[in-house]
């Protein structure tokens, strides 16, 4: 006489997607993970995923290939690692050119003419640099009531700030009068000069 540790009810436990019995307090799996029908739709939409035949498919001009070339990967690779600096300059990424940040950088670029008793080097690009970033001062809690600049003095950019500083504005006025009257000096000589020439024929 042989006596089992199991009891064999009969039911094909494994196909129905195990014992009705939840030991875990949590709901009982249902047998339709198991379900050779819904794999199979899987399976499927794994490869549809992959054709070339989509929604709008009717409405292009020729077949799509099924495949890339080495060619187009290769363009395609070389345009994605163009968005960044690469993983030595922390994979920094290309800003969006607005007109305010044109702007900004212009008035970078020119300003060796807003401080005439300040030196800064030459500009060593003619164009703007492709990547950089921009940043925003936060004041210290320490100079509260010394250096801080109230927030209705605050502006967006920095041409708003420099055509906002009175000084500048003051600066920019003289420098410009000069100009001015160097050009009307400069027209009055050749003036003079053509007509001497013209008394001497």
């Amino acid at each position: 006489m042989e006596l089992s540790s199991r009891i064999d009810t009969g039911l094909r436990a494994r196909e129905l997607g195990g014992l009705y019995v939840c030991f875990d307090g949590g709901k009982p799996k249902s047998a339709s993970s198991n379900d050779p029908q819904k794999k199979k739709q899987k399976s499927d939409d794994q490869v549809m995923k992959k054709s070339v035949i989509g929604p709008e498919f009717e409405k292009q001009d020729a077949v799509p290939p099924y495949s890339e070339s080495k060619q187009a990967s290769k363009l395609k690779r070389k345009a994605e690692r163009e968005k960044t600096t690469g993983g030595g300059w922390f994979n920094m990424r290309a800003p969006e050119m607005t007109t305010e940040l044109k702007g900004d950088l212009k008035a970078l670029k020119m300003r060796a003419a807003m401080d005439p008793k300040r030196f800064y080097k030459k500009n060593d690009r003619d164009g703007f640099p492709k990547y950089f970033q921009m940043g925003t001062v936060a004041d210290s809690a320490v100079d509260f009531y010394h250096s801080r600049i109230p927030k209705k003095d605050r502006k967006r950019t920095m041409v708003e700030e420099l055509l906002a500083d009175a000084e500048f504005r003051h600066t920019n006025k003289k420098k410009y009068q000069q100009i001015m009257t160097e050009k009307a000096a400069l027209g009055s000589g050749r003036k003079r000069n053509r007509f001497l020439k013209k008394k001497k024929k």
